[in-house]
């Protein structure tokens, strides 16, 4: 992997960028996963009296979409946190989704958090689907069992793979990582409300179900670099 300050090319034109997403350079698409919106939100109607704040993911999709000026804009399921939203957050998910939509067309291909989104977003341009493809990719979220085709790459969000760390000052803190395969990638979670899991520890069952036996390399986003760490599994 050749290693960038704001990409690290994992296989020939696709990157994985600094800020989680993955970019298709030939195809200029940006794929996002775990985004979200909507969380706080859904926390208060549950009885959290937490802020109702978006985690500066507005300005994050912004910036990314600033720097990359993609041609396609496609969410890798949760694109929503929660069904049935009340009528600020619908209205804050809407001109979220304008916004974005301005820039360039949007696809989701539906997560599990995305069940009610037909429906309770119906006005919204927004092309769902089942599974999206790209060339020799194939994109899915992730919640249903899926391999890499022979002669292509799989790539998925779902499992918000993290990479646990203690700083200078002894704090630990977790940071959005890649984990990449000969064929798979998974993304990690963009929501800011997502810390992940920590793949430090092991990965989980279903992410070696993902791989299999193949080792498994990280890529760390920190926002502002893509960062090669080497094999994680």
């Amino acid at each position: 992997m050749q290693v960038m300050t704001r990409f690290v090319e994992l296989t020939p034109g696709k990157f994985a960028h600094a800020s989680g997403a993955l970019w298709l350079a030939e195809a200029r698409a940006v794929l996002l996963a775990d985004v979200h919106l909507g969380y706080a939100w859904a926390q208060r109607r549950r009885g959290q009296l937490g802020p109702v704040l978006d985690g500066g993911v507005r300005e994050q999709l912004s910036q990314v979409l600033e720097e990359l000026q993609p041609w396609q804009i496609v969410f890798l399921g949760d694109l929503v946190h929660a069904p049935k939203p009340d009528a600020e957050e619908r209205a804050m998910i809407c001109t979220m989704l304008d916004e974005l939509r301005a820039r360039a067309p949007l696809t989701l291909v539906r997560g599990n958090h995305d069940r009610g989104f037909a429906r309770d977003f119906a006005g919204c341009d927004v092309d769902v689907v089942e599974e999206w493809t790209c060339g020799d990719l194939i994109a899915r979220h992730g919640d249903r069992e899926a391999q890499a085709p022979v002669d292509g790459f799989l790539a998925v969000g779902h499992h918000h793979p993290a990479y646990g760390l203690r700083d200078a000052a002894g704090v630990k803190q977790k940071l959005p990582v890649f984990l990449v395969g000969r064929r798979t990638f998974v993304l990690p979670a963009f929501s800011p409300f997502a810390a992940g899991v920590d793949v430090t520890k092991g990965l989980t069952t279903e992410l070696k179900q993902l791989f299999g036996r193949e080792p498994v390399q990280g890529v760390v986003a920190t926002g502002r670099r893509a960062v090669a760490i080497g094999r994680v599994a």
